[in-house]
Formats: C-alpha cells, structure tokens, sequence
C-alpha cells in the first residue's frame, strides 16, 4: 500500500513537472510571437508600394521671345531642411529633378544676361509629379560698374560744331570766335579742320568770286587781263590770300607755338576792360594750357602770307624790299588797327547779330562742377562691363537739367560726350559718373 502510494505519488510528480515545463514552453513562444508581430511590419502590398514612390519635378526655361535657354542652373531648394539641388538646362532648356521626397520646395534659375527668377512654393505630393509652367526669363538690366571720364578732344569737338553754325545774321560764318570763354583747347587735328571749313565755306567762296568780279570790272590786276581767265586768276589770288591767312595764323603757327587761333568773347565785365581785351587780342592771345601769352601765330602770320603773295602776283604788283620796309611800319600799325577794329565789332556788335551762338559762360566760373559729382544720364548705346573697352567713346544725354550755384549750364536732353577709363565685372547697380 505504502509501495503503491508512493508510486503513483511519484507519477503525479512527474506529471506535474511535464506539464509545468510544457506550460512555460507554451508561453515563451506566445511571448516571442507577440514581440514580433509588434516589432516586423506588415508584408507590403502593391498598392501600398505605389503611394510611396518619390515624386519629380520638370521645367522649360525660355527667353521673351520663346527661344530655348540651355545651360542655365536650376537650384531646387527644400524650404524646411534648406537642402539644394542643382542642375543644368539641356539643348531644349529643359530641366527634370528626380526623386523629389515629398514637402515644400523652391526653384531658382540664373544664367549669364537674364534676370534670376524665383518660383512660389511648391508642394509634393507623395509621388506626384509636378510640371512647372513654361518659364521665361527676361533680359537682365545694367548691374555693372562703368567709370566714365570726359576726353578734352570730345568736348573740344562738339564746341567747333557749336562754332561751326556760328553765322552773322545768319549767313557770314564766324567760326574763329568763341563765346565759351572756358572753351577746351583744340588739338592740331581740329585747329587744320577749322581753318579748311572756314576757308571752303560756300559763304566765304561766294564773296571771293564777288570780289574777283568787282577786280576785273575795274582792271584792278591788269596783267591778268580780262575775259574768262583773268577772272579765273583774279579769283584764285584772293583764294590764294584768305587760304593763306586762315592756314598760316589759324593752323601751322598756332599748332608749332601751341596757341589758340580763335577770339574768346569776354561778354560780360566793363567796357573798358573788354575794350581792352579786344584791343590787345592782336598781340596777346590764348596758349592751349589756358594761360595768356604773346601771340606769335598773328604777328608772325601776316608777314608769312606777305611773302607767298609775292610768289603768284603778277609782276609790278608784288612788294619790293622798299614796300616791306614800309609794311613794317606804316602798313603794319594799319593791319594791326584794322585787326583790332574786327575783335571791337565782335566782341560788342557781332554777338547781337550772331545766330546760333551758345549762351555765354562767364569767365569766373571756371570750374562748373567739382570732379566727381554725379549727373543724370541716359546711355544712347548699350554699355556693360562685357562690352565696354578702354578709352571708347560714349555719348549720353542728360536726363534733366544741370545746375551749378543755381544756375542751369545745360539742358535735358543736351549730349555729353565721354570715354571709357575702367570698366569692372557686375559688382552693384549701375552707377555713372561724368568727370
């Protein structure tokens, strides 16, 4: 009995254990399952799959005029991580970012000669595409740096075409007078082109024809005879005569001696002052560094144009030695009354008669503006950092008046006239200044 307890008292215990162990097997792999049906994701399925692929975003860049921009960079740029993309367009300016996360995102397109454009935000879905709009860009405005400086040579030039229309009453020319006192010094260029325009003028050619005529009507030059040929001779003695003059003292010896052919006006002052520049005018004039000095070109001038007359007048008619001696003493105090009669007639009679003059300039106002002050004007030619070279001419028009202590020196719309002295990369707005 006792045998047979203990038996079946050890079965139990058995029994007990098998299922215990079998219990805590059980629940160690409910355990493991729970754990991993928390921690692996569900299998994916096809639909599911779709809906996360990334998205794309593509683009056309196009010019005004729907020419196809290639080359420009596109920057596409994520708005909340700040993480760029760059890429270049194709031949057709297309553009195409792959595999774009879904947010919100920018793009920015630069290229050489246009203005950068910016999109509004953009926003992707998740797999999506997105297709901009055709893009244009327009041509960008100035933003370079382009220091300009006046050449005196330009300035010189457009005051001869001022003088150049300078006519009394409006049809005999004075362009040896200047009503700029401050004018810019002439080159030896232009002091040659002034003298031939004045002595070809068709003006000053019709009044050597009449004074020809009025020679041989009263058989003044006889050996020249009459009919056709002598009038020819008659007129080219006194061609000969003023080509002479206006070469000789208003180019070769102004030109050797650096000196300013021309008569400034003084215009405004008392009359005994003017009265005293007009008169002193035949012996004192202006050097082409502005300072006053003696004036070589008229003195020595006249007596030059003496001794080529004496080459093409007809004998009996040119000047001995006897008629020079004269010359240079009564013949000369009367060229230099008659000289000093013209300067006094153009410097208070002429200027009320004289079309086309500019307005004075007085002569204490020596310096109109101080270097570097800015004026307003308008380019009449494309000008940029690019194309810009060294000492190239530019012309501009003012874009409105310009005023110095009050007083307007210019008008909108007037040239300025200048060159290139340096020209930077696009660093800033365009700025211009007229030295």
């Amino acid at each position: 009995m006792n045998q047979y307890f203990r038996r079946n008292l050890v079965n139990i215990a058995v029994g007990v254990i098998v299922l215990t162990h079998a219990t805590l097997t059980f629940a160690q792999h409910a355990d493991l399952e729970l754990v991993a049906s928390s921690v692996l994701p569900d299998a994916p399925n096809p639909q599911d799959a779709a809906q996360v692929t990334p998205a794309a975003i593509d683009g056309t860049v196009k010019d005004v005029y729907g020419g196809a921009i290639s080359g420009a960079a596109v920057t596409l740029e994520n708005a909340l991580s700040g993480d760029k993309r760059t890429l270049a367009t194709n031949d057709g300016g297309g553009f195409n970012f792959l595999a774009i996360e879904p947010g919100t995102y920018r793009i920015t397109i630069t290229t050489n000669g246009f203005a950068p454009w910016t999109s509004s935000p953009i926003i992707v879905q998740k797999g999506a595409p997105y297709e901009l709009p055709s893009i244009v860009l327009q041509v960008a405005s100035v933003s370079n740096s382009v220091s300009v400086s006046v050449s005196q040579h330009d300035i010189a030039e457009a005051q001869i075409k001022e003088e150049e229309k300078q006519r009394v009453i409006g049809i005999f020319p004075e362009f040896f007078v200047s009503y700029r006192w401050n004018a810019a010094p002439l080159t030896t260029k232009q002091k040659f082109e002034l003298a031939l325009k004045n002595s070809f003028d068709p003006v000053s050619l019709t009044l050597m024809g009449a004074e020809a005529g009025y020679s041989q009507a009263n058989n003044h030059l006889r050996p020249f005879g009459q009919g056709t040929e002598g009038y020819a001779k008659r007129f080219g003695v006194r061609f000969a005569d003023d080509f002479d003059a206006s070469m000789i003292g208003g180019a070769i010896l102004p030109s050797i001696f650096h000196q300013d052919p021309r008569y400034f006006v003084k215009g405004t002052g008392s009359i005994q002052l003017r009265t005293l520049h007009a008169m002193t005018f035949p012996f004192i004039c202006r050097g082409d560094n502005g300072h006053s000095m003696p004036n070589y070109s008229r003195m020595l001038g006249t007596f030059a144009s003496v001794e080529l007359e004496n080459i093409y007048y007809p004998p009996g008619w040119r000047m001995d030695m006897s008629a020079k001696s004269l010359m240079s003493s009564n013949s000369y105090l009367l060229a230099y009354l008659t000289t000093s009669l013209n300067d006094l007639i153009t410097e208070f009679v002429t200027p009320h008669l004289t079309t086309h003059k500019p307005k004075y300039v007085l002569p204490s106002m020596e310096l109109i503006l101080r270097e570097g002050t800015p004026v307003s004007l308008v380019a009449t030619q494309s000008l940029t950092a690019e194309n810009a070279v060294k000492g190239q001419s530019v012309v501009f028009a003012l874009a409105r008046d310009l005023k110095a202590d009050g007083v307007t020196v210019a008008k909108a719309g007037n040239k300025a006239f200048g060159e290139v002295a340096n020209a930077e990369e696009p660093r800033q707005n365009k700025l211009i200044y007229l030295f």
